[in-house]
């Protein structure tokens, strides 16, 4: 950025209210030219095909299938991509059927978009997945419902389907030379970030190696398959990850007694992180100091890498989880989408907005008021991030793309020449995502807006209108959706930071045998609860003062909770290379005062003091655990 528009941006940064600069401010990433180059290839291709035929409307909605499969498109393993994708151009293709059926069919119509968005709902809390084919499930509904396409509504839907697998084949292209390029970039980018804490073990160093851990595991257990038990390389990727999260913690247990870790480890990991990446072959074992249980923790995890990297034997018994079977998770999917609490709320606020925003529509109050209701859809969708964070993205996003919608439309004339911004914005779509969703918007807004006027030859006049209904529909959600649901205006923190709390007790009653296969499981469960709550911290930044001044009142106890599951993991490492292990009633007494705190959280009262056995193996756990106990108490005094 230039240095004047820089100054000018830091001024009014300094000007606006500090949660209102927390709303809007894009998250650093990268320019990825790979994602970016197939998205446009993706959406402009049925076009390209249309515009040769003589026929371009024919090829608007394969080019909306491909958007819709491209911008689900969240990484990870080939398999895990193909199905989210996939998902989501299943469910866009059935939710444009549903609505071209119903279009031109008055308050019916209102009717049935009231009965998608609570199918909508209800599959949105089934997990990721879920989530997206949900939502293109009723954005493509609101669209088929809105704007009439010549040819019959399952030639259309089809032709949606066809464009989103076109995108989807786009993605999976590389799978037949490299099937596994993904797992492998995500444990290399573990052993980077590893590499990272040798210098340093501050918190904002050990959160960003969780992160990047979590992300492993889920890339790499995402790519499972029926077989995937006797899958040699994704069994020796996930031993990869275990060793690196015994590297992690024997670093912690390390700062513990006070050392530092020895050069030749650090340099040992440095190079099995060149290994793995392609650049060098597997490091030999270097001797390393072991004079202390921290030492032979960190030796003996880093030359187990080695070994892994040299092409050794993985133990059985290497998964960080337990497997689950097909049945297991459906009943799990049953139970969250039918009993859960937020499900209900949710599903509530979704149909009683989508029901204003049709009716709107059906008054003909304003042009083309489909936007409103497409509006709704995408901001009113909390899993995504803050309700109130997406409705002033989007409408800052939507006014920025519909200046820049106009101006194109006023210089580029009519014809095969739109299909050159087309691809530009189509290409930054996936760098919008990654900066946050108003920028998203920006460049959602004029792609959508050249894709409608190539049918309608609706001209400059379609940015006003589509600037309009949308801040209509963030009206809708702002007052219908959030401003009158207590749920709107209470910490999230609560049930979250009890559910980190009972996890790392379960861990604890498992941590100090070293025959017991689950402790790496019940360990990732507990930093997996630890992230989880971490992004529930990000996310109320976002929110108005009102609720991010209660919910900042949590930090001191978050700081708390961290210290404390680095202090059990690193705990559980020394006892395995000669500490003497706890008590088993020391133990037993720790896991009841996590239980305490946990359930006193529940219930919204003060958590008694615990009363802990005074044990040397344990001094850092206890430790950690009176000062959470006593922030958390602070906390409900306040």
């Amino acid at each position: 950025m230039p240095r004047l528009f820089r100054r000018a941006a830091d001024q009014l940064a300094g000007a606006a209210p500090g949660w209102l600069v927390e709303t809007v401010r894009p998250a650093p990433a990268p320019l990825r030219w790979g994602p970016m180059l197939r998205t446009a290839v993706a959406v402009t291709t049925p076009l390209i095909l249309g515009v040769a035929a003589g026929q371009v409307v024919a090829g608007l909605l394969p080019a909306m299938g491909a958007m819709t499969a491209s911008v689900s498109d969240r990484g990870g393993s080939y398999r895990a991509r193909t199905i989210l994708m996939g998902a989501a151009g299943l469910a866009g293709g059935l939710g444009y059927l549903a609505g071209a059926l119903i279009n031109g069919h008055g308050w019916w119509a209102v009717l049935v978009l009231v009965v998608v968005s609570v199918v909508s709902a209800l599959i949105s809390t089934v997990g990721a997945t879920g989530s997206m084919a949900g939502l293109q499930l009723l954005v493509m509904a609101v669209i088929g419902a809105g704007i009439e396409v010549p040819g019959s509504p399952g030639q259309n839907a089809l032709m949606f389907v066809l464009g989103a697998g076109w995108a989807v084949a786009l993605a999976v292209a590389g799978w037949p030379a490299r099937p596994r390029a993904a797992e492998e970039a995500a444990v290399i980018a573990v052993y980077r970030s590893l590499s990272l804490l040798f210098s340093g073990r501050d918190p904002d160093a050990l959160v960003a190696f969780d992160i990047t851990l979590k992300n492993g595991y889920e890339t790499v257990l995402g790519a499972r398959s029926r077989a995937a038990g006797t899958d040699p390389e994704r069994r020796r990727l996930v031993a990869l990850l275990n060793q690196a999260s015994l590297v992690r913690n024997a670093l912690i247990s390390l700062d513990h007694e006070g050392r530092e870790p020895p050069g030749e480890a650090a340099e040992t990991v440095e190079e099995l992180t060149e290994s793995l990446a392609g650049g060098c072959e597997p490091p030999r074992p270097r001797r390393c100091e072991c004079g202390s249980p921290a030492l032979r923790a960190l030796c003996s995890a880093v030359r187990e890498a080695v070994e892994l990297v040299s092409g050794s034997e993985v133990a059985a018994g290497q998964l960080p989880y337990e497997p689950v079977g097909h049945g297991h998770r459906l009943r799990a999917m049953w139970e969250k989408m039918w009993y859960g609490h937020l499900t209900r709320v949710y599903t509530v606020r979704l149909a009683l907005c989508m029901g204003a925003a049709a009716a709107i529509s059906e008054l003909d109050l304003f042009e083309r008021s489909y936007w409103t209701s497409l509006t709704v859809a995408l901001v009113l969708k909390p899993d995504f991030g803050s309700v109130f964070a997406r409705a002033v993205q989007r409408a800052l996003g939507t006014f920025a793309g519909a200046l820049i919608g106009t101006a194109v439309l006023l210089v580029v004339p009519y014809g095969p020449a739109i299909l050159i911004p087309i691809a530009v914005f189509a290409a930054l779509l996936p760098y919008g995502m990654q900066r946050n969703w108003g920028l998203m918007s920006t460049f959602q807004a004029p792609l959508v807006l050249l894709l409608v006027d190539l049918l309608t030859h609706g001209g400059p006049r379609l940015a006003e209108i589509r600037l309009l209904d949308t801040l209509i529909g963030c009206l809708i959600v702002l007052l219908l959706g959030y401003l009158p649901w207590s749920a709107s205006w209470e910490a999230p923190v609560g049930p979250q930071f009890a559910e980190v709390l009972s996890a790392v007790a379960d861990y604890l009653r498992h941590a100090f045998d070293p025959r017991d296969g689950t402790r790496a499981a019940h360990l990732r469960k507990a930093y997996d609860a630890l992230a989880d709550l971490r992004t529930v911290f990000q996310r109320a930044v976002t929110e108005p003062p009102a609720i991010s001044g209660r919910i900042t009142t949590w930090l001191p106890a978050l700081v708390s909770l961290e210290q404390l599951t680095d202090a059990s993991a690193a705990t559980a490492v020394r006892t395995d290379h000669g500490m003497p292990p706890p008590s088993e009633e020391a133990v037993h007494a720790v896991v009841t005062a996590l239980e305490d705190i946990a359930a006193g959280i529940r219930a919204g009262r003060t958590p008694s003091k615990p009363e802990l056995p005074e044990e040397e193996a344990l001094e850092r756990v206890n430790s950690a655990l009176y000062r959470l106990r006593d922030t958390v108490s602070e906390n409900r005094s306040g």
